[in-house]
């Protein structure tokens, strides 16, 4: 087991740098392009909890990133010197290393939610459900012709399209929108799932269950994902090993901070969370006093004060969770380093893992179905619904018919015209790029025109899940003429 053969240098493109430079070198070139990149702006205006939130407190994708920054470089530092101690950084090819895997941590964990769209999850859900609804008959009326059942269209495109997933989009934003260029290995890092939308999602037994229970990656990312497995040595369905620090990281960091928001907006009082709080510990064990008293003790130095009581519970939990997903990571290292561990790091019934159940179904049961919650999340809703409805014309138009608005050579279907004008430029780029490369290959007349017609639906797709939360409603609200 060699890190050396999971973490290059190697970038889908040669990089535009004079000389070849070291591992250290290459990844803190990749902290420069993600940190300066549009897409890590725009999670600071992008829900995390509460949509639309005025309250600059409460977290945004973009605050709750950065703490799961902190918390995967805590969780990388240990394990990392947990392997000093025991004379293996060498063996592992990690020795004068340590920094370059830190860093592919850190950059990793900021990323990881890149890809959600405005109002979280209820806006993944929203833009699956326009285009289970709209697509194929789109598709159609575009084509002037029924999709047949055995087609590229049927059996793979149609599928990739009617499921957004973050976790997707993240790669795609990264690679093909924003063309940051960055390594095979921060790349990887990123890829929780390991499947496409259009392969089946296994059972709960089956081999790969956890690693494919969600999309991971688009058609429009495949190759690069195989390149990467080659690159990387990754096997089919297998995971990146770092992915395993990454995904670790957010649970540890999400599960206290909702609870966290909940007492700062009102949404819980102090007492009402250290009663739930027990309330579902005893739910999940009998007679085990781990978590009722790390809370006494808490409460015991904090009193009445909320902040304080949170600050102390997450000190101790943070630690007691890196320390115990440090140790997993160790132990199951074989699999980790493979990528075929089925299960995350904090796993398997111990106190830590109960302790992380319990704080995520406190927030499920009593925080994320507050109407503090679901009212703007049912705005949300509707904006972006309306908002599909309102480009849906460019997903009607004949292939020829959008290749001359594309070209501005169209001086019929001046709505069209004017709905692709106001489409980032960036998407619209990508689109081209995609289109161009179609030309190069191999395809018959129908599938050519089947896969224009998914990367001009990818557009509006990209467009519509880029956006932020308040301009989600503001670009509604202007095209309704509201």
């Amino acid at each position: 087991m060699n890190y050396l053969r999971k973490l290059t240098c190697q970038r889908p493109r040669l990089s535009s740098a004079d000389v070849q430079r070291d591992l250290v070198t290459e990844t803190e070139s990749n902290r420069g392009r993600i940190i300066q990149s549009a897409a890590i702006r725009r999670l600071q205006q992008k829900t995390q909890v509460y949509p639309l939130e005025s309250n600059a407190a409460v977290r945004s994708r973009l605050t709750h990133s950065l703490e799961v920054q902190q918390t995967g470089r805590f969780l990388a530092l240990t394990i990392l010197d947990r392997w000093k101690q025991s004379g293996v950084l060498k063996t592992l090819g990690l020795e004068g290393q340590e920094l370059a895997f830190t860093n592919l941590v850190e950059m990793a964990c900021l990323l990881h939610d890149v890809g959600n769209p405005p109002f979280g999850h209820f806006g993944e859900a929203a833009i699956s459900r326009w285009m289970e609804d709209h697509a194929e008959q789109c598709h159609d009326q575009s084509m002037q012709r029924t999709s047949g059942k055995d087609t590229l269209f049927q059996t793979t495109l149609l599928p990739d399209l009617c499921v957004f997933e973050g976790n997707a989009q993240g790669l795609r934003i990264i690679h093909h929108l924003q063309n940051l260029n960055l390594t095979y290995s921060q790349m990887a890092a990123l890829i929780k799932y390991t499947r496409p939308p259009y392969e089946p999602a296994p059972t709960r037994g089956e081999p790969c269950f956890y690693r494919k229970k969600k999309p991971g990656f688009y058609y429009s990312e495949a190759t690069l994902v195989r390149q990467m497995q080659q690159h990387l040595h990754i096997n089919e369905g297998c995971r990146f090993p770092l992915v395993y620090i990454m995904e670790a990281a957010d649970d540890i960091a999400y599960c206290i901070a909702d609870l966290e928001d909940a007492l700062d907006k009102g949404i819980l009082s102090l007492k009402e969370l250290q009663f739930w709080l027990n309330q579902v510990w005893s739910e999940f064990t009998t007679g085990n006093a781990y978590l009722p008293d790390i809370m006494q003790s808490a409460a015991h130095r904090a009193g009445t004060n909320e902040h304080e009581f949170i600050v102390r519970l997450r000190t101790r939990l943070v630690r007691d969770l890196v320390d115990y997903a440090a140790n997993r990571y160790i132990n199951k290292h074989d699999e980790v380093f493979a990528g075929s561990l089925d299960e995350p790091l904090i796993e398997g019934g111990s106190n830590q893992h109960l302790a992380l159940q319990t704080l995520k179904t406190v927030a499920v049961r009593h925080v994320f179905t507050s109407m503090e919650k679901e009212t703007p999340e049912l705005r949300g809703y509707a904006a972006l619904i309306g908002l599909l409805d309102k480009f849906k014309p460019l997903l009607t138009l004949q292939p020829d018919q959008f290749q001359r608005i594309v070209a501005q050579d169209d001086h019929q279907h001046f709505i069209e015209q004017r709905l692709y004008h106001r489409l980032s430029r960036k998407h619209k780029a990508a689109y081209c790029r995609a289109v161009e490369t179609l030309a190069t290959q191999n395809l018959s007349a129908i599938d050519y025109q089947d896969l224009e017609w998914y990367y001009r639906t990818r557009l509006l797709i990209d467009y519509v899940s880029g956006m932020t939360d308040h301009f989600v409603v503001d670009e509604f609200q202007s095209l309704s003429a509201i």
